[in-house]
Parts: structure tokens; sequence; C-alpha cells
């Protein structure tokens, strides 16, 4: 097989896991009226409470642009609230309303019937797989400072 087979035999494995799980979730979490950022902006705050935006967005990957779009929907919804921080009053923390936790437990809950079969492939597959995920992050992350260097 030659080099550019293996690359695009990686990006269409990856192309193929990534639709099959949107898909799914989409369609489940829609009927519950979020998505799938909605939901990590949640799950994170969940865990993470009352951090700012740019905490926020580095936890879920994605720009604080793009994150304040989000955190402006999901405090319009009624779902996360915005407060002055009580150590820097400058500063704004996010933190989930009841509302917002009981929409990230019911999308969960249901998100969770089609996930937990996942948990079944071994836990050595499980390893090796995030290694190598790893391994291809670290790769591409290399090869993205080496460009923006020339």
């Amino acid at each position: 097989m030659d080099s550019q087979k293996h690359i695009l035999e990686l990006l269409y494995s990856f192309r193929q896991v990534h639709l099959s799980f949107y898909q799914l979730f989409w369609k489940d979490a829609g009927a519950l009226g979020t998505t799938w950022i909605q939901y990590l902006v949640l799950r994170t705050l969940r865990d993470h409470p009352d951090i700012g935006l740019t905490e926020l967005a580095d936890f879920i990957l994605i720009g604080n642009s793009t994150t304040s779009g989000v955190v402006d929907r999901l405090v319009k919804a009624g779902m996360v609230e915005r407060k002055r921080s009580e150590t820097d009053r400058r500063s704004i923390t996010l933190r989930n309303t009841e509302e917002g936790d009981e929409l990230r437990k019911r999308t969960e809950n249901t998100c969770n019937c089609y996930l937990e079969p996942l948990l079944h492939i071994s836990e050595e597959d499980r390893s090796h797989m995030l290694q190598t995920h790893q391994q291809i992050i670290d790769i591409l992350t290399q090869k993205g400072r080496e460009r923006s260097t020339l």
C-alpha cells in the first residue's frame, strides 16, 4: 500500500467514527434541544464551575469567539449563568443553572445507551487506541508548529 493510501485510510477511519458518533448524538440530543458543543459546555461547567470564558474554551478545544456564542445562547435559554468573580470584580465566571444541569443529565442518560457498548472494547485496546491518537495529535501539532514558523 502506498503512503497516500495509508494516510487516506486513517482519515476515512476517523471520518467514519466522527460521522457515526455525531449522527447518533444529533438525533437524540437534538430531540432534547441541545447540541454536542452545548452539552460539552454544560458538562465542563459541572466539572469546573465558576471558570471564565477562556478557560472554558481551552477545556472544550474551541476558540473564544465560538465559545462566547454558545454561552450566550445557553444564558438566554436559562441553562448557564454569568456572575462577577468574587475575587476579581472585572472577571465574569460561568456556572450551570439547575435547568442547565437537568438538561446535561437528560442528555447523558439518553446518549449513554448507545455509548455504553464502547465499554466492551478491552482496556488494552482502548489504551492502545488512545496512545495512537496521542501520537497522531503530537505529529500533527509539531507539523503545525513547523508550518507556522515558515
